[in-house]
């Protein structure tokens, strides 16, 4: 059952997403609108993410030319022909989780996974999403540990969103289903405690916010797993950056554990 005081807490912002269309200029509005209208139309189920979905939750706005939404890699193909029969640019940029939609200078991301393939979008991703209203187009907005969960493996050397998890954590003062994106995490949940350790370092006057007991269990099961035997060349650091991390892979003999299986073929077309 999705936390009910998450929910409420949550929906507080929703107010400020009737805002983005006084931030948005025009010809960005209207292409934008175009494209969820589209998606709408064919009755393709997605959820918003991105830089308006943390606006909603936080009220900081990034401006940006894109607009993030995530689906089911099955329902791919037909929202790439949809949209480019609407005279859209379309391509996969990735066959394990990105596809694009283009109208220069702006685009939309169609994101099926994640870049290290970790968890897939799925049912659960639809189930806690909140109805929503943005730019006159109803659309659904992706649920607060979704939107965490899709940001954890994001620490590149060009981008970190740990910004935004800190942000998202604090403007819900902590009221979270942790045990949710622990879920998603499956065999990585330690990185969780990472972004609560940041949290506490970022914002030390809301330890109250964090889930304390939780953070505990997660030091126990990595203590725990010191003392364990070790697989040599074990390596996750590709997860996160395979630019930065390639040369570990490469000169070092550390194994690759980002081991990528493709959702879609070069068309879309669900594998």
């Amino acid at each position: 059952m999705i936390n009910r005081q998450v929910e409420s807490n949550s929906r507080i912002q929703f107010d400020k997403l009737q805002e983005v269309t006084a931030i948005v200029e025009p010809d960005r509005r209207k292409v934008f609108a175009s494209w969820l209208q589209i998606l709408n139309e064919e009755g393709i189920p997605y959820v918003l993410g991105g830089a308006f979905a943390v606006y909603a939750y936080t009220g900081v706005w990034r401006d940006t030319k894109d607009l993030d939404v995530f689906l089911r890699p099955g329902d791919l193909r037909k929202a790439l022909d949809a949209l480019k029969a609407g005279g859209f640019e379309t391509e996969i940029r990735s066959v394990f989780w990105l596809a694009k939609v283009h109208y220069k200078p702006y685009f939309m991301d169609l994101i099926f996974g994640t870049s290290s393939t970790q968890f897939l979008i799925d049912d659960s991703w639809f189930e806690f999403s909140q109805p929503i209203e943005i730019l006159g187009v109803r659309s659904r907005l992706i649920a607060l540990e979704e939107l965490i969960a899709s940001k954890v493996y994001m620490a590149k050397s060009d981008r970190f969103d740990g910004a935004n998890i800190v942000h998202l954590i604090r403007c819900v003062k902590g009221r979270i289903d942790w045990q949710r994106i622990l879920t998603h995490l499956k065999d990585n949940q330690e990185i969780l405690l990472w972004y609560l350790l940041f949290f506490d370092f970022v914002y030390p006057s809301h330890s109250d916010y964090l889930p304390q007991e939780l953070m505990v269990k997660l030091f126990e099961e990595i203590r725990e797993n010191w003392s364990r035997p070790k697989r040599p060349g074990a390596f996750r650091g590709m997860l996160l950056d395979p630019l930065a991390f390639a040369v570990d892979c490469k000169a070092w003999n550390y194994e690759n554990g980002c081991h990528l299986v493709p959702l879609v073929d070069k068309r879309g077309e669900l594998v």
